[in-house]
């Protein structure tokens, strides 16, 4: 066993008295149907924690667990806001989340956590974590113009020209993003702008009081702030993974069947219901909450084009197909930025904290193998971890589980990330391993092979050429 390992055990001197199970992963992987397996077996309840779930109605965009596959387990969190709502902020979900936690706990029962928001889970897990740019990377990509680009113009100009500014106000900020990454260096730029601090020095200090509460942490606090590691409680967390093109494939096919099931309908209603609150003057912000859902967003311009819903079909097929194929074009991103998010943001904050060896990973790419590869390792780590026994070492579990732990182990942290570009190639990379898998990749060599080839001598201009051995 790891010494990682060792120390948990050690800290889990006796069975958890405040034990919660997390389930994560993207769409498509059927985190709620584990998490229901999960709470029949352990006298549990459940706690939504995806943002958009929490929506009244739209059950197909939002893609809410059908009432007849809850099992009869308490769903919290669940179906609840209004969609007029702006969506729930961190504080929001960490306040009342954590509030449900002890009233389940209360009853004697076990609290298991599912959802595809993994910023508001992050925040459940640790309560000093700095997520003023992580929750940007689950987010969909919406344009529109905010309050800050009004206070601020630049923040609304080409993003070489804010990027060329946080480079002049704030080099070490600027090094860890990709020049393209839009978001983030807005994000960065306004901190600058409206504080007039630099985005690096307000993160540094956050990370730094991170560090000093946590050392003073002591073992009298077990329960509320588990020791020495910054949790909030003692976790276990499931991560559902899926072979890549099995999980493609599967959006794919659940995109058709939402089809099917009545999207285009849905999209509809929230056609009209936004329509309707325009009348009454009440303002719709279209860059977040329900508005940003994938399956209305890329539907709604169709849905404009065609006002009425008894058209023949003929007339309105090819234009419908083309934003079927955003719809699942637009799932499978938001599915690779939630697993993004798992690998770097929430593996590195478990790292830091030792409990990275609490992090399982189940293979769900075989959907009729679900009892024996899914749910029945997935009870088996739970009832391990309610008495205390020994876990098995996360990377056993299965091929995939070795290949996804270690690779998030291996991955670098925010500390070291820094942008590199490749003059020849013209492109980016944000880290030392995506570096040097540029150097050694095919396409790399080729051109620099080619490259080579035309030059008849160096030329003193010429772009310098990235050794492979660096």
């Amino acid at each position: 066993m790891s010494l990682v390992s060792r120390r948990g055990l050690k800290m889990l001197s006796k069975a958890p008295n405040d034990p919660l199970v997390v389930v994560i992963g993207s769409t498509g992987t059927g985190k709620s149907k584990l998490a229901v397996d999960l709470a029949t077996r352990f006298n549990g309840e459940v706690i939504n924690s995806d943002a958009m779930q929490m929506y009244k109605g739209l059950p197909i965009i939002t893609n809410k667990i059908p009432e007849h596959e809850r099992s009869g387990i308490k769903h919290h969190l669940l179906d609840f806001i209004g969609l007029e709502e702006a969506p729930w902020t961190v504080t929001q979900f960490v306040r009342e989340s954590s509030r449900i936690i002890d009233d389940i706990r209360s009853r004697g029962k076990l609290p298991i956590v599912v959802g595809g928001t993994h910023y508001y889970t992050h925040a459940l897990l640790f309560p000093d974590a700095t997520l003023t740019d992580d929750a940007a990377d689950e987010q969909p990509a919406v344009h529109t113009t905010t309050n800050c680009e009004e206070d601020f113009p630049i923040l609304s100009g080409p993003t070489e020209q804010i990027f060329q500014k946080l480079q002049e106000v704030d080099p070490q900020m600027a090094s860890r993003w990709h020049p393209r990454d839009r978001r983030k260096i807005q994000r960065s730029l306004e901190i600058w702008l409206r504080t007039g601090r630099k985005a690096s020095e307000v993160y540094a200090e956050q990370e730094k009081r991170r560090l000093v509460d946590r050392d003073d942490v002591g073992p009298d606090q077990i329960g509320a702030h588990e020791a020495g590691t910054g949790l909030r409680f003692r976790t276990l967390l499931l991560w559902l993974e899926a072979d890549d093109a099995v999980l493609k494939q599967r959006l794919n096919d659940r995109v058709d069947v939402m089809l099917k099931s009545g999207l285009v309908d849905e999209a509809f209603t929230l056609s009209k219901l936004e329509k309707e609150l325009s009348r009454q003057g009440i303002p719709v912000n279209k860059s977040m909450g329900i508005w940003v859902s994938i399956g209305y967003k890329e539907l709604q311009p169709w849905v404009d084009n065609h006002p009425t819903q008894e058209l023949e079909l003929a007339q309105t097929a090819a234009t419908l197909t083309e934003a079927i194929e955003s719809v699942k074009a637009g799932t499978r991103r938001y599915a690779k930025r939630q697993n993004r998010y798992i690998r770097v943001r929430l593996a590195n904050a478990l790292q830091e904290a030792k409990q990275f060896d609490m992090l399982f990973a189940l293979d769900c790419s075989e959907l009729k193998k679900w009892d024996i590869e899914v749910s029945e390792p997935a009870q088996r780590l739970v009832q391990s971890f309610l008495n205390d026994d020994e876990l098995p070492d996360h990377r056993s579990l299965s091929t995939m589980a070795g290949k996804l732990l270690t690779a998030a182990d291996q991955s670098n942290t925010k500390s070291n990330r820094v942008a590199k570009t490749c003059d020849i190639c013209e492109k980016t990379m944000l880290t030392d391993k995506e570096w040097h898998l540029h150097l050694g990749s095919r396409g790399h060599k080729k051109i620099v092979a080619a490259t080579r080839k035309r030059e008849v001598r160096p030329s003193e201009n010429a772009p310098e050429v990235p050794r492979e051995d660096t």
